[in-house]
């Protein structure tokens, strides 16, 4: 039993290796991450600014049995095998990012700029005519019956 659980602890990682994954995780969001260094040229200076995502997820599993002097007890003239299981743990994660803006400073002040992605401009359009298309095919479907 004993070396069951010596196994069981090798795979499945304990509460520390759980937060020193999750700090690496979050490590993405400094501010070195968020805001790039500063790029000058003449009078102005210019500083791209991004979106961070980070996702983490974690599963733990455990095992357990009889023991060696359970195991006769347990199943004489049953027929059934004592045994034990065990399982195991696993983790997972993913970070992301994207230019969101670009931060001008001149001699005229400060300029914050968007990025506009026309890509998820033209998903959210799709997205919003798909709704309102499914929408009115539900209100004919109800009208007609």
């Amino acid at each position: 039993m004993e070396k069951a659980f010596e196994i069981i602890k090798e795979r499945i990682p304990g509460p520390e290796a759980a937060n020193e994954l999750m700090s690496q995780m979050f490590s993405v969001t400094r501010p070195e991450a968020v805001f790039a260094q500063p790029l000058t040229h003449a009078e102005y200076t210019a500083i791209n600014a991004a979106e961070v995502t980070v996702g983490l997820g974690f599963g733990y599993g455990g095992g357990g049995g009889l023991g060696p002097e359970e195991e006769n007890q347990g199943t004489e003239g049953t027929g059934q095998q004592a045994g034990g299981y065990g399982s195991g743990g696993g983790g997972g994660g993913s970070a992301m990012a994207r230019p969101v803006a670009v931060i001008e400073i001149g001699p005229h002040g400060v300029r914050v700029e968007p990025i506009v992605d026309p890509t998820k401009i033209v998903l959210a359009f799709f997205t919003a005519f798909g709704a309102m298309f499914m929408m009115l095919a539900r209100m004919r479907q109800q009208a007609s019956a």
